[in-house]
Order: structure tokens, then sequence, then C-alpha cells
């Protein structure tokens, strides 16, 4: 990779809430063998790098000895620590323009190598998580932390009976398979080669009881512009490796290498101006 990548304070916030309010653990000695400076946490719109919330995830499972942390991690999340994009989900017209906007603004919460895509299949939706740097793996706890995030996300904006049809995690089963169901809400199968969340057509294509067009497209500008303040010459790196991988293939257009980074054409021409 030719950039540090990075991920919203927000996140780690989550980590030491839930240390304290699940695990009766101080988190600051956990922050500080991961590197990370807890002042931070204080800081609107702060960015921690990506490796160190990795450290941060392990070194929270190694202090309560539970394997199954991301779960609880993931139950406390709120709207706010997606950033905008938390109020733009809670507005949108209906979960699939929620779901749009988390592959569209991924990139808010973290800029690790990760391509997040929302497919049509049969009757449903899935959405898959797909890794693009080896180099670059999160930790099994961060993915768990984020999938059920999706759920809690999901069913804050619509109802809290709200479940995916099923989920695929790459994990191994640690022997506690029925404690995802039970948070899922679903059957859950592991040792997939990505992570996939299957959705039913209607529960995503219901209008929700907060929609609001004026915010939802609010947000998404505050969205966009948080995009384009992130350092442009690592939006640079980013085009120029797109554009070695792509050239061989043909398709190397601006429009492509937007959708691979999972932004509108006119954010990333802002980016590199």
């Amino acid at each position: 990779m030719l950039f540090e990548a990075t991920t919203l304070t927000a996140a780690a916030r989550v980590i030491a809430e839930t240390l304290e309010k699940n695990y009766a653990t101080d988190p600051v000695p956990i922050f500080a063998a991961a590197d990370l400076d807890t002042a931070q946490l204080a800081v609107a719109g702060a960015r921690y790098p990506w490796n160190n919330m990795q450290t941060l995830w392990r070194a929270a499972v190694e202090a309560t000895g539970d394997p199954s942390f991301g779960l609880y991690a993931g139950r406390n999340i709120r709207p706010t620590s997606f950033h905008a994009l938390g109020y733009a989900w809670l507005a949108s017209e209906t979960l699939l323009g929620s779901l749009e906007r988390l592959c569209r603004y991924f990139r808010v919460v973290s800029t690790a190598p990760l391509a997040l895509d929302l497919t049509r299949e049969n009757h449903g939706y899935l959405l898959t998580e797909t890794l693009t740097d080896p180099s670059h793996v999160p930790t099994d706890t961060a993915i768990d932390a984020f999938v059920v995030a999706i759920i809690q996300l999901c069913r804050t904006a619509s109802t809290d009976r709200f479940a995916p049809r099923s989920v695929e995690l790459q994990r191994k089963n640690h022997g506690n398979a029925a404690v995802y169901a039970d948070v899922l809400g679903c059957p859950v199968s592991f040792g997939a080669a990505d992570t996939r969340i299957l959705f039913d057509r209607d529960s995503l294509e219901a209008r929700l009881p907060g929609e609001n067009a004026d915010v939802a497209r609010a947000n998404d500008k505050v969205a966009e512009h948080y995009l384009a303040s992130l350092e442009p010459h690592q939006v640079a790196s980013e085009v120029r490796e797109l554009l070695i991988d792509l050239l061989p293939s043909g398709g190397s257009s601006q429009s492509a290498i937007a959708g691979r980074m999972n932004r509108s054409l006119s954010t990333l021409q802002r980016q590199l101006q």
C-alpha cells in the first residue's frame, strides 16, 4: 500500500465503552498497548491508524478473554459512530438506500482496502465485504463488530425485529455459534471466502418511518466533504494503484475508478484537485 489506512476514532470509542460497560475493564492501558492516544477520542472526526486499531481489537479480546467481544462492541455502536453516514442512514427512504450509502461512503468510517458490494440475489440482496489487499487483513473481532453494527443500524432505522436471512463469516467457529445466531437473529455459517449478509428483499425495500430526503441529502454532502478532506496525496496514490490494476483490462475510465473506490465521480475529481 502507498498510504496509511485510517479508521474513525468513533470505533475505538465503542471499544472503550464496551470494555467499561460489558467487562468492567479499564480501557486506558489497553489503548496504551496499542499506542493510541485516548485524548483523540474527544476530537470530532479524528482518525486512528488502521493497523493500530487492529492491535486494539486484539488487545481487547486478550484483556477480556472473550473471543465474542466484537458482538458486544457492535451492539454498542450508535448511528453517530458512522459520522454523517449514520444520520443519512436513518433518514434514507429504505434500508436499501441505507446500505447503498454504506457502500458509497464506507471510507468515511475506514480507508482500509475493503470492497463493499450490494447485489440483487434472487428474492433478496447480498452485501459482500471482500479483502482487496492480503497485507491488510482485519481481525475477526473487527469484522464481527462491523456485521453486528450493520444489523443494529437496520433495527434502529426500522424495527427491533429486523434480521437478515443469513450471515456468512470468514472466521472459524470458536464454539459459540448459538450466540452469533442469537445476536444476529439468523443462521450464521463460518469459514466463508468472504463476509456476506443476505437480506430479504421486502425488508430492504419497505419505506422507513424516519425517512427524510432533505436530511439524507444534507448528510450525503457532509460525507462527501469529509471524504474530500482526506489527504489528497492518499487519494492520488490509490488512483495510481487502480490504474496499474485496470489498464490491462481496458477498464480504467474515471467512472470505473470512482466506482472501485466507492465514491461518486464528482467527489473523486474534487479530491484530486
